[in-house]
């Protein structure tokens, strides 16, 4: 409202161009939606360069994202691609913010659904569902299976043949958006399912920036990279609306072989390791694996990534070689923690980076047998960054030398403790 006033600052619009956008508008989406899957997106990426960029305006942002997805003109923008060397030269697409805020948006209203028809030992990408969750449910499940580690019990793994490379795209997209269609019934449905072929449906590597060493793309086979893979096929690995949707594609195969085969199976994207008593049965179980797989979700067993022996030899999987009565972290994890401390070292890292880093090493090691790993750890860092950093007496945790002062400065009862305070404060001024 204007009020017909000079003074009054408020826009005003002819009721007429309001209904007319509205008329014209194809897909029905709530702006107060859209805003909470921005606060949603923006929890663990306000530092990036895009976020930061697409906060300065981010109301007059939203509101034309969300013009463009009710009108049906919305188009994914350009994506960053970049190779990482650990633990295998893989190839990353990073969506622009703007679009991770549609792929924020899409989770919270297929989540449910897809919780609902998934096993419930399938853990990558679910809520309280991680690695530390995967290796604890396959140490359970030895234990269950080989009546406390007495009877005979086999594990198995299997791994499918370039997972992500190998989906073919049209037939992801219509498996989602078909059980979407039939569970899903919100006043918001059609534009859920116009968003989700778009991102499925998308060709990141036609519209996209590569950074990094250009050289690393060498080390990637053709077949493991969009860019040269075949036409249609292979997902952007990194997307969250990718993995949710890798899941459901394989969810035929994981009840086949829970419910049909009763074999106990954890899965972890596409590592499986399975579980039963007899060791021949497992045997005959792969070829109806692979022919369900290949059937339903257009993907193969990999040949040669195969292992099959008795529990009592301990099997590796999401970072752990799990035996009877114990765990142990893989040695991979524990050369790249001390490896990551030299790359700190020789970078003259501040104590905020190395914190970060290795406390992450720490918090995985931490829930497995590894106290002597950890104390040697922890003394090439007081050995190395011991002017930045505290160590704690029992090696799970670092933290910033200057944080750690001001913290017991700050301690203290009644007068001293106002004065100890003022102190701090004043070193923190300065």
């Amino acid at each position: 409202m204007n009020n017909e006033n000079r003074n009054n600052n408020n826009n005003a619009r002819a009721v007429s161009e309001f209904l007319n956008e509205y008329m014209n508008a194809m897909y029905n989406l709530s702006l107060e939606g859209l805003f909470e899957a921005y606060w949603d997106c923006r929890k663990n990426k306000s530092r990036t360069a895009s976020a930061s960029a697409f906060e300065v305006h981010y109301e007059d942002n939203l509101i034309r994202l969300h013009k463009e997805i009710t009108s049906g003109a919305y188009t994914q923008q350009e994506a960053v691609s970049f190779v990482i060397t650990k633990p295998d030269y893989r190839e990353i697409f990073a969506s622009h913010f703007r679009d991770r805020i549609i792929h924020h948006w899409i989770r919270q209203r297929i989540e449910p659904i897809f919780e609902q028809l998934m096993i419930p030992t399938t853990f990558n990408c679910r809520k309280d569902k991680g690695t530390l969750a995967a290796q604890m449910y396959v140490a359970e499940a030895i234990k269950e299976v080989s009546n406390n580690y007495t009877s005979d019990c086999y594990v198995m793994k299997v791994d499918i043949k370039g997972f992500f490379m190998s989906i073919d795209r049209q037939r992801i997209c219509d498996k989602v958006t078909a059980i979407v269609a039939e569970h899903y019934s919100a006043e918001d449905k059609d534009a859920l399912l116009f968003l989700l072929r778009k991102v499925l449906l998308n060709a990141p590597e036609k519209h996209c920036r590569r950074c990094g060493d250009l050289s690393l793309w060498r080390h990637i086979k053709p077949h493991k990279s969009l860019f040269t893979n075949e036409e249609g096929k292979g997902l952007p690995i990194g997307d969250l609306v990718v993995q949710m949707a890798a899941n459901i594609l394989l969810n035929d195969t994981d009840h086949f072989i829970t419910d049909t085969l009763d074999i106990k199976m954890a899965r972890y994207v596409d590592d499986m390791v399975l579980i039963h008593q007899d060791k021949d049965y497992l045997l005959r179980a792969v070829p109806k694996i692979r022919a369900l797989l290949l059937q339903t979700a257009g993907v193969e067993l990999h040949p040669h990534k195969f292992y099959i022996q008795h529990y009592t030899k301990g099997v590796k999987f999401v970072g752990a070689v799990i035996k009877p009565h114990r765990t142990y972290v893989a040695n991979r994890t524990v050369n790249n923690a001390f490896a990551s401390i030299r790359r700190l070292h020789k970078s003259k890292a501040s104590a905020e980076d190395i914190v970060a880093s290795v406390n992450s090493y720490l918090g995985i090691m931490r829930h497995h047998r590894t106290y002597r790993i950890r104390q040697r750890l922890c003394r090439l860092i007081s050995k190395r960054f011991g002017k930045k950093v505290i160590v704690e007496h029992n090696h799970k945790k670092i933290n910033d030398r200057r944080t750690k002062t001001t913290h017991s400065l700050t301690r203290g009862t009644g007068a001293r403790a106002h004065r100890l305070r003022g102190v701090a404060e004043d070193a923190k001024a300065c």
